[in-house]
């Protein structure tokens, strides 16, 4: 498959690139950085600026591309340009280009407030990034929310019950990672909002029974 990973050089973004690689697809990452990401046959790499135009970002997608990953963030730095503004418009350059699948990085309680209590101008950012996602887009869309992420190896097993889950909890970088890739083709994700954090449940079952 044909795959754009928005952020690529990010902590979620670089291990997710990796994976989709491994597996074999065809893999475009975005980064403002000026050296080649990932020495591999089947990827390349592009600038895309997510606080462009909504023409400029469309006009960078590359022809071809069959699914959208959005990872990129702005660590804090400028969330209503890029968690939000920035998001938005690629939700809408998918669309215009005809891309169907759309996977979106989002964070865990994104649509429920009253559970925040830090970076609220990233959650509120996060907030109505996903509900223009599910409300004002016909895409076939997955959106992650895991909890804290945490630099840490991880097992490859997690959970998605959110009614067991913890804001202050955490998940592994490269479980996430994994979890976006196993997502991609599994048509039983589309349109769902998966909340993850570590447990004991294997990504691919984990997935499987979303």
């Amino acid at each position: 498959m044909n795959i754009l990973v928005i952020g690529a050089s990010g902590r979620v973004g670089g291990e997710l690139t990796q994976a989709l690689l491994d597996d074999g697809h065809q893999v475009t990452g975005t980064t403002r950085k000026e050296e080649q990401l990932f020495d591999a046959p089947n990827y390349k790499q592009i600038k895309l600026e997510v606080t462009k135009s909504l023409e400029t970002i469309e006009e960078t997608i590359p022809e071809g591309t069959e699914a959208i990953y959005f990872v990129s963030g702005s660590g804090g730095k400028n969330v209503l340009q890029v968690d939000l503004h920035g998001a938005v418009k690629t939700m809408q350059a998918a669309e215009n280009k005809g891309i169907k699948r759309y996977v979106m990085l989002s964070a865990l309680f994104s649509l429920e407030p009253d559970n925040w209590f830090t970076i609220i101008d990233y959650y509120t950012a996060k907030y109505f990034a996903d509900l223009y996602l599910i409300n004002q887009t016909k895409l076939d869309y997955t959106i992650l929310q895991p909890g804290y992420l945490a630099e840490t190896e991880g097992d490859g097993e997690v959970q998605t019950d959110e009614d067991k889950m913890d804001i202050k909890e955490q998940v592994s970088i490269r479980s996430v990672a994994y979890t976006l890739k196993e997502v991609l083709t599994k048509t039983n994700t589309y349109g769902k909002r998966v909340p993850l954090l570590d447990g004991d449940i294997p990504i691919e079952e984990a997935v499987s029974n979303i």
